[in-house]
């Protein structure tokens, strides 16, 4: 089977947030499915305490591509002289490249806090300073991690995430027929999408195979009712289309 025809006739939905989703989309497109596009977040820029942010970090730590986009402009040109920057993953990491800057650390597979704190170069101890950029009501595990080693650690709060709608609307000719996969990339868009769906949509949803990005989402997906999904070897667009295919018992 080739790559262009490896999801032919599949139905699948996309809950990522609008200008964040073209790329996946293509690459499922791309292998011959049909792609439904349903934003469960939208995500805004919150403007950060500039006045606490340290002055000389030893460290800017990257928490996500959003992070990165909306954080980037805020940070003065003499942090980036003086720190050593960090991403959580791969797709965190591209994103500052792509701004211009370089990465010092990130993981080269996965995303997430302990695989950042698994990479033997990142390495805040006693008294390092570390100024992490991320999105409100983020989780604390890599800020928690750090102040256990010593780091004096601060916070940047660029982005928020909100519902992107009050309801899922489903088009009836999708509806009609089934769904074979559902892609689900943060614990708070499954939140929403619950949310957002009614009685008949849902019950449309769980009869779909669910592709998460991480454990975390997948156990939250779990305990929502949904069977085991499967999770994807990171965040990017060709790691989530390798999952798909993986769920759907199709080859890439």
């Amino acid at each position: 089977m080739t790559e262009r025809d490896a999801l032919a006739g599949r139905r699948i939905l996309v809950t990522r947030p609008a200008g964040q989703a073209e790329g996946l989309i293509h690459r499922l497109e791309a292998a011959g499915a049909a792609v439904l596009h349903r934003p469960t977040l939208r995500i805004v820029a919150v403007p950060p305490a500039i006045d606490a942010f340290p002055a000389h970090p030893d460290w800017l730590v990257f928490t996500s591509p959003n992070a990165v986009r909306y954080g980037v402009d805020w940070l003065p040109a003499s942090m980036w002289r003086s720190a050593r920057t960090a991403a959580v993953g791969p797709g965190t990491a591209a994103a500052i490249e792509q701004r211009g800057r370089s990465v010092d650390v990130a993981p080269s597979v996965g995303g997430g806090a302990d695989d950042l704190l698994a990479e033997t170069a990142f390495d805040p101890g006693e008294a390092t300073s570390v100024l992490i950029v991320r999105g409100e009501n983020g989780r604390q595990r890599l800020s928690a991690a750090l102040r256990a080693r010593g780091a004096d650690v601060h916070e940047s709060i660029v982005y928020r995430r909100i519902h992107a709608a009050s309801q899922l609307d489903i088009p009836r000719e999708w509806q009609a027929q089934p769904l074979d996969c559902t892609i689900i990339t943060s614990v708070s868009g499954l939140s929403c999408l619950l949310g957002m769906a009614g009685a008949s949509a849902l019950e449309w949803l769980a009869e779909s195979r669910l592709v998460t990005v991480s454990e975390r989402v997948a156990t939250a997906a779990t305990s929502a009712g949904f069977d085991r999904p499967v999770v994807a070897s990171g965040a990017d667009d060709s790691a989530i289309t390798r999952a798909v295919c993986a769920a759907l018992q199709r080859e890439i």
